[in-house]
């Protein structure tokens, strides 16, 4: 059984200046009519020049949310496929486009990033349109799924809200078996990856996803504000001042 916790707080910088948390997640279990346990996890940081890009965040992952799990109860798991992906960020892309013209505001102003990742009982599917990663974990092989995309300026990435989002939209689906993931937005990436390497930094995930293997499901929730905490803490607000958010899910037996 999966084993789930979430986190995004705000960063030091947004404090400082009286700004709200720009990041917005999404993770949990999905039970379907097949009986079966599918893992969706999302991840969204909106663009801090964007003036709604907070609200673009949430909208990106309330509406991807709302698109899978309509998708994984119309199709069998094994169905998967990248075109599934692309109604997905159409989807996204669609709500935000519709508020923007509902608030007299541009897409650009609710600009974000989305990464993602649906994990079936025999297939996994992964997408990502920005910076942030997703490390996932097949036995004790663990890599990074996408390297952080910067777009094609330095200090830049790419946003779900450009007219050629679905050009810049990273998919990879896998049979393997994954039994450990973790998504995370921009704050963390130079916490949570190598950069010589171009490999997951493991001490930054091992103690958390030790502590999480040994727990039951139903006692995860009340972890989810040990990892803000942790988040927030003196020792990772330290080395970022951005927002960050965390997703962290583990099936495996310690």
């Amino acid at each position: 059984m999966w084993k789930v916790i979430r986190a995004s707080v705000v960063g030091t910088s947004h404090v400082d200046s009286n700004l709200p948390c720009q990041d917005d997640c999404y993770a949990d279990v999905m039970r379907i009519t097949d009986g079966l346990d599918y893992l969706i996890c999302l991840v969204s940081d909106g663009a801090g020049s964007a003036k709604e890009g907070g609200k673009g965040a949430e909208l990106a992952c309330v509406t991807a949310r709302t698109s899978i799990e309509a998708t994984l109860g119309n199709l069998s798991s094994s169905s998967l496929d990248e075109t599934h992906v692309e109604e997905w960020i159409k989807d996204s892309r669609r709500a935000i486009y519709e508020t923007a013209d509902a608030n007299a505001l541009t897409a650009r102003d609710y600009a974000c990033t989305l990464l993602g990742a649906v994990v079936s009982p025999n297939k996994t599917v992964f997408f990502q349109i920005g910076d942030g990663a997703i490390v996932a974990s097949s036995g004790y092989a663990q890599g990074v799924v996408f390297w952080p995309d910067s777009g094609q300026y330095a200090n830049m990435t790419n946003f779900v809200t450009e007219e050629d989002a679905l050009a810049n939209l990273h998919i990879s689906v896998t049979s393997a078996r994954i039994d450990e993931i973790a998504l995370f937005s921009d704050g963390l990436q130079r916490l949570a990856l190598s950069f010589e390497q171009r490999t997951p930094h493991i001490p930054f995930f091992e103690p958390m996803l030790n502590v999480l293997r040994r727990q039951k499901p139903v006692e995860c929730e009340a972890l989810d504000e040990q990892l803000a905490r942790f988040l927030n803490s003196s020792q990772i607000n330290g080395r970022t001042d951005d927002d960050k958010t965390l997703v962290l899910a583990t099936r495996r037996v310690p």
